[in-house]
């Protein structure tokens, strides 16, 4: 009962989310602006809010309730980018190639195994996470 109730909260999370998203792009459509941003591609990737909080590897995610997971997100994807992971605050990202899923590359936590959607990053934060990688091989 209770991981119902917690996904309950996440998807009452998730659909205000979503009506806001929508309010935005209808103001942006109306007011001239039809290219969608970088912001825009993470969303339509997550449509229906598919892989919105997703971590590649099932034994390692947050340990925190899924509703506060994307609130961080969420917060992240509305603030300037950053240069750790915004569901943790972990600075270890590491850019991967292996994903199981799309995108098959991606910034992943090394703490809580968020794969870190883009956008929420800033091009240092991006290149160190590459940089990791190589590191690793």
């Amino acid at each position: 009962m209770a991981a119902l109730e917690e996904l309950e909260e996440a998807r009452a999370v998730w659909l205000a989310y979503e009506g806001e998203f929508a309010a935005r792009r209808k103001r942006e459509k109306h007011n001239g602006i039809r290219q969608p941003t970088a912001l825009d591609d993470w969303h339509r990737r997550t449509w229906g809010g598919c892989g919105i909080a997703w971590c590649d590897d099932p034994l390692v995610h947050p340990t925190d309730r899924l509703a506060e997971v994307l609130r961080r997100l969420i917060s992240a994807l509305q603030s300037d980018p950053g240069n750790t992971c915004p569901v943790c605050q972990d600075v270890r990202i590491v850019w991967r190639t292996d994903l199981h899923r799309f995108p098959h590359t991606g910034a992943v936590c090394g703490n809580c195994g968020i794969v870190v959607p883009q956008p929420v990053l800033t091009q240092q934060a991006l290149d160190v996470a590459r940089a990791a990688r190589l590191a690793l091989h």
